[in-house]
């Protein structure tokens, strides 16, 4: 055996018999969790490639330095503070990768290796350029971006045999005149420093084909920059350029020009004569007009004129007629010129954030256009033209006023994906999406409800939910039946649990039933309002008279509200006025909180004023503000709800429900599995028919869970004295036996396993439950932790109680010694049957805040902690409206007020490197700060396109940012669902291995082993496999450019081994290339469409081919 690829594997450690290889000239050990390498290796003495990358290295391994036929060796993204002096016998190194460490100098004796032609020392901590490097002739690749270089020292012009430079991201004011003397050069590279003009050295590099001087500090361009004849991309995006020098026009062999994120009123003339530009960028600027010159770009392919302030579209526009991408979104457009029509080739046309009322009818003839964006305009039905684009593959109309879905859409026959969410449209968001997701609702199930809709009768939905919230006596319970009965009892209980009752009201001439729940108020209910406070609601904030706005908690209820609700209308009503007027700020809460309608003063006992009309009346005005009132069903699935509605079952199998959808003539099962998804959404029945246990119980009364789940919960014994454990003795000395058979009891631990209130005690004699809401509040006498620790915060507008039992209930399997209590928990972080780290996680209600500590092993801490993040992240991400920061206390400061995290990670992308705290007297490096709790390569991949978010947040104002841009401190991309954190495993595959057993095995049986388990295992056809890489290549090639290039050659690799013969498919090239896209693909944060599916995809491509990807934990 030659090579060994035992990358993406978890290994803490490389097993021994290693060494008895001793023919391997490759070896890769990259992407596990080794901390050291044993002596042993320097027996490989054939080795000629050696990769380390992504592992938890601190030092440079000594026994590495003896193995001296290496060639090239990575030791990439480790924790490496210093390269060792013996580095310097690696005399045949070519290519050499220190870059991602933490490296603050390098050693003088790197120096020695002068056959290197390739050396990265980007993402570490240099403050100044080694000067070692400067004798390091033969190199012809260097970069040094990432670091905090103020300066480049005169000797590199000594650099002669360099062709690409990398100096991005680095503090740098100037560039020595020495550079000049680097004639070889073909691209240079001064990205995100702080460069205030073009050093005219850089003029003399007549070789350069790509130069980035993109977010420096220019004001202008040298005239010099014209001897740059060979240029064939120049970006000076994100500078403060005002104007553009003529002399650009002599840059004749440009073919990719960005000018974005700069102050430009008009587009330059002298760009015109650019005439072999393939690709314009001038987004971001103060453009209202673009000039009749540009019609001479006859080359170009790719038009970027986002963000600007135009309000016409150039008829010159119209003669590139070669162009594939027109972006003139988040503009001033009123109207799209006729002309228009005449770019025949545009695959990708944007029009999105603008005022156009209409589409002109020459659309049509773009029939080569595969992505149209009109979402965010002022269109009132969908542009007929629409209907000759057959090629349209995606289609977003988003927050439009558009009112009818036309039948045409359907007959397009490649469209994929259809955006109408945000409309006044008579369909329900349940069928079009989410607005609060990032991909719309399925384009089958829309297209199918609309031709249910046109078959036949229909009826609008004429349902909603009224919600009565508030602190318990307020009398919720007193105020229904005034409402309803328009009876009193002054002796009436309070409620204990949930009561569910409907009230039909008059509405524009219509009944309109209303499901009127009242919640307890006490605190353990709080809990489980996050699965009712749902958009399609009225809320009746119910507050006491005769208490203080601060006892009533009108600003906690509100701010829940918003956080699980939207902007859903609430009446705020003070009850008990007999006994005492409603004294609260009105005005205050009315401008802080616009979704309140009315304040309304009532009193319950039964007089003239006492205000029940008054709210009787606001309530129905409200009522028929809500458009989902009015949402369509076709009548056949309207008689269906209302069986399943009247059905004195608690519940029923599906096989029955499919009997009732076939009475009703609803005989096709994708109409039935349909319905019965929209009932689940819309609250009206639970059906779980995917639920290895909940599918053949399919059709639930949600009444009869929520009854159930609430009985439980507010169940004396369980809160006093089992204090949260839950046996299937207490559901039957709980539940009515009647209603509740013992036969049944499962269902209802499962649904409530389900909606994370309980998790189930492992290695109990019987089935034993843990209810964390119910756990005494009393925090535990053992939770302190022992060392140093990595401390971490949340900080909530609101905090609802559910957050930490939720993320108990997550996080059970980690629970460390069974220690927990209300608001908080202690974890552990294991590999194998070593405990390498201890977490305490717990919640200060009071403050709204979250705090996370950490002890134990450093090297793990930032992974568990990474870990912990995500399970929040999950949590954060079912809120309509989260209000969440995260901050991190000032290092060896623990007592002083913390650090927005946040707003250190926007410093350290702004360039800066220290954080002044004058009250400290003290600055805090950034990077050292940043280190301990992300990756750094983790920090860029998120900030790659932050310039280009901030534009067009700025463009749109936080008012008008709409529910789809939702500022939130997380990656968009959704995180993935799991049900706890043993779905992030530790083990460590092949540690066990006896690697010496392959030494007789040939490489070429290795490779035909790897081949038929792939092959084995897969049950996917070639076509089904090239679908999603035609995807992932589509999004991919809307990915900044600096990643671009290294994920297609990625994705390229995949594509090549899935069309490789059947049994010759090498199972580790795919695993390898699969685990690096998937990884970039989750972690990246970039507003492109499909962001979202790209690392799905790469993981879904591993399941259809056999092959688990266990994706890295950061290092």
């Amino acid at each position: 055996m030659t090579q060994l690829n035992l990358s993406g594997n978890q290994l803490t450690q490389v097993p021994e018999s290693i060494s008895q290889l001793v023919n391997l000239t490759e070896l890769d050990l990259s992407v596990n969790q080794l901390t050291q390498v044993p002596e042993s290796i320097s027996q490989l003495v054939n080795l000629t490639q050696l990769d380390l990358s992504h592992n938890q290295l601190t030092q440079v391994p000594e026994s590495i330095t003896q193995l001296v036929n290496l060639t090239k060796l990575n030791l990439s993204v480790n924790q490496l503070t210093q390269v060792p002096e013996s580095i310097s016998q690696l005399v045949n190194l070519t290519k050499l990768n220190l870059s991602g460490n933490q490296l603050t100098q390098v050693s003088e004796s790197i120096s020695q290796l002068v056959n290197l032609t390739q050396l990265s020392l980007s993402g570490n901590q240099l403050t100044q350029f080694p000067e070692s490097i400067s004798q390091l002739v033969n190199l012809t690749q260097l970069s040094l971006s990432r670091n905090q270089l103020t300066q480049v020292p005169e000797s590199i012009s000594q650099l002669v045999n360099l062709t690409q430079l990398n100096l991005s991201y680095n503090q740098l004011t100037q560039v020595p005149e020495s550079i000049s003397q680097l004639v070889n050069l073909t691209q240079l590279d001064l990205s995100v420093n702080k460069l205030t003009q073009v050093p005219e050295s850089i003029s003399q590099l007549v070789n350069l084909t790509q130069l980035n001087l993109s977010y420096n500090q220019l004001t202008q361009v040298s005239e010099s920059i014209s001897q740059l004849v060979n240029l064939t991309q120049l970006s000076l995006s994100g500078n403060k350029l005002t104007q553009v020098s003529e002399s650009i026009s002599q840059l004749v062999n440009l073919t990719q020009l960005s000018l974005s994120g700069n102050k430009l009123t008009q587009v330059p003339e002298s760009i015109s004569q650019l005439v072999n530009l393939t690709q314009l960028s001038l987004s971001d600027n103060q453009l209202t007009q673009v000039s009749e010159s540009i019609s001479q770009l006859v080359n170009l392919t790719q038009l970027d004129l986002s963000s600007n302030q135009l309000t016409q579209v150039s008829e010159s526009i119209s003669q590139l007629v070669n162009l594939t991408q027109l972006d003139l979104s988040s503009n001033q457009l009123t109207q799209v010129s006729e002309s228009i029509s005449q770019l025949v080739n545009l695959t990708q046309l944007n029009l999105s954030i603008n005022k156009l009322t209409q589409v002109p009818e020459s659309i049509s003839q773009l029939v080569n256009l595969t992505w149209l964006n009109l979402s965010d305009n002022q269109l009132t039905q969908v542009p007929e033209s629409i209907s000759q684009l057959v090629n349209l593959t995606q289609l977003d109309l988003f927050g439009n006023k558009i009112t009818e879905i036309p039948d045409w859409l359907e007959e397009l026959p490649n469209l994929k994906e259809l955006d109408l969410r945000q409309n006044p449209l008579p369909i329900s968001p349940e069928i079009l999406g989410s607005p609060y997701h990032q991909e719309p609702g399925s384009i089958e199930k829309i297209f199918n409800y609309c031709r249910q809709l046109r078959s036949g009768n229909v009826l609008p939905l004429n349902e909603a939910k009224l919600l009565l919230i508030g602190q318990g006596s307020v009398g919720k319970t007193s105020l229904i039946k005034r409402l309803i009965d328009n009876t009193f009892d002054p002796n009436q209980s309070q409620t204990d649990g949930l009561n569910v009752t409907t009230w039909t009201i008059h509405v524009n001439s219509k009944d309109v039933r209303l499901n009127v729940w009242d919640f307890g108020g006490q605190e353990i209910y709080h809990a489980t309002h996050q699965f009712f406070l749902t958009k399609r609601s009225l809320y009746l904030l119910v507050c006491n008279c005769r208490t203080s706005e601060e006892e009533n908690r009108i600003e906690y209820w509100l701010k829940l509200i918003d956080s699980f609700g939207g902007q859903s209308p609430v009446i705020i009503v003070g009850n008990k006025k007999d006994e005492q007027p409603l004294d609260i700020n009105r005005r205050a809460l009315r401008e802080k909180y616009p979704n309140i309608k009315a304040i309304i003063e009532t009193s319950c006992p039964i007089s003239e004023d006492d205000g029940i009309d008054e709210l009787r009346q606001a309530i129905t005005r409200e009522v028929g503000q809500l458009k989902e009132v009015y949402d369509l069903l076709p009548l056949s699935w309207f008689e269906v709800k209302e069986h399943l509605e009247t059905m004195e079952e608690d519940f029923i199998s599906y096989n029955k429900y499919a009997c009732i959808c076939e009475r009703n003539t609803i005989s096709e099962e994708h109409n039935q599995e349909q319905l019965i998804d929209l009932l689940h959404r819309l609250g009206l029945v639970l059906s779980f028919r995917d639920h290895p246990i909940l599918q053949s119980t399919n059709v639930l009364n949600p009444d009869w869970v929520t009854q159930g789940i609430y009985a439980l919960l507010s169940d004396k014994i369980l809160k006093t004295e089992t204090k949260g454990i839950l046996t299937y003795d207490d559901l039957s000395r709980v539940l009515d036996s009647q209603r509740y058979p013992a036969n049944r009891h499962h269902y209802l631990t499962e649904l409530m396993k389900e909606f994370q209130l309980c998790f189930e005690i492992p290695d109990c004699h019987s089935s034993t439950f843990l209810i964390p809401g119910l756990l005494p509040k009393d925090e535990p006498e053992d939770t302190k932790l022992e060392g140093d620790t990595l401390e971490f915060q949340y900080h909530y507008r609101v905090l609802p109680e559910s957050i930490m039992s939720r993320f108990i209930v997550l996080t059970h399997d980690k629970i460390h010694n069974q220690i927990y209590w209300r608001s908080g928990v202690m974890l552990a972080y294991s590999e194998g049957n070593e405990t390498y780290n201890i977490a305490r996680v717990k919640a200060d209600s009071e403050d709204k805040k979250i705090f996370i500590s950490i002890s134990g092993r450093e090297t793990t801490r930032r992974s568990f902690l990474l870990m912990i993040r995500d399970v929040f992240n999950k949590i954060h991400s079912s809120f309509a409206n989260p209000e969440i920061s995260e901050w991190v206390p000032v290092p060896n400061y623990p007592d002083h007020p913390p650090l927005d995290y946040q707003e250190l990670l926007g410093l350290e992308a702004m360039g800066e490197i220290d954080y002044p705290i004058g009250k400290l007297r003290t600055t805090v490096n950034l990077r050292q700060l940043l280190d301990g709790y992300e990756p750094l390569e983790l920090r860029q991949n998120r900030r790659k396109s932050d310039h280009r978010d901030l534009a067009k947040m700025e463009l749109l104002g936080v008012e008008e940012s709409r529910d789809r841009f939702h500022i939130n401190i997380y990656n968009n991309n959704q995180p993935r669902d799991y049900s706890s954190m043993s779905n992030i495993t530790n083990s460590n595959h092949n540690q066990n291995a006896n690697i010496a057993n392959l030494v007789n095995q040939g490489q070429e049986n290795y490779a035909q082993f790897t081949a038929s388990n792939c092959n084995q295992t897969s049950g996917a056809n070639t076509t089904e496999l090239l679908q999603l890489i035609t995807s992932m290549r589509q999004t991919a090639a809307q990915f900044p450019q600096e990643i671009q290039d290294d994920i297609i050659v990625d994705i390229d690799d995949v594509e090549e081994e899935i069309n490789k013969p059947e049994n010759q498919p090498n199972l580790t090239r795919l695993r390898k290339r699969l685990i690096a896209l998937a990884t970039i693909g989750a972690t990246i944060a970039t507003p492109v469409a499909g962001i979202t599916d790209f690392a799905n995809n790469a993981i879904d491509l591993g399941d259809k081919l056999g092959i688990e990807l266990q994706l890295p934990s950061a290092p």
